[in-house]
């Protein structure tokens, strides 16, 4: 659901940028511990980098049920690196760019988790 196609700005230049947003439902059990029951909206800037893109969320908003408990969530400002290939000396966090595209589902997952706990 959340797959982005970068192969583009992996074959542009450093600093090449581009924006995109969201405003959506996300189909219930998408994640196994999470209900979204209000939409989920967020914009986010793609910048290619010279081994990688660094996604940068300006903003993430919904409302999401988590073990009972209703939470809404405003997040501004986070940033996310994806690298083409695997760098032992990296941080854990670094996510990986899989044949020209990134996949969202684990990093929403967890900035949700974090704003909420």
């Amino acid at each position: 659901m959340f797959h982005l196609n970068v192969a583009d700005l992996l074959s542009s230049y450093a600093g090449d940028s581009r924006e995109l947003a969201f405003n959506g439902e996300v189909i219930p059990g998408f994640y196994p511990d999470i209900v979204f029951t209000k939409p989920l909206s967020f914009q986010l800037k793609l910048v290619s980098l010279d081994d990688g893109i660094e996604v940068i969320f300006e903003i993430l908003q919904t409302e999401v049920e988590y073990e009972g408990d209703f939470y809404m969530v405003s997040i501004s400002d986070i940033s996310r690196t994806f690298r083409e290939q695997y760098d032992p000396l990296a941080p854990d966090d670094i996510k990986f760019i899989d044949k020209g595209n990134i996949d969202l589902k684990e990093v929403l997952h967890e900035e949700i988790l974090m704003a909420i706990l």
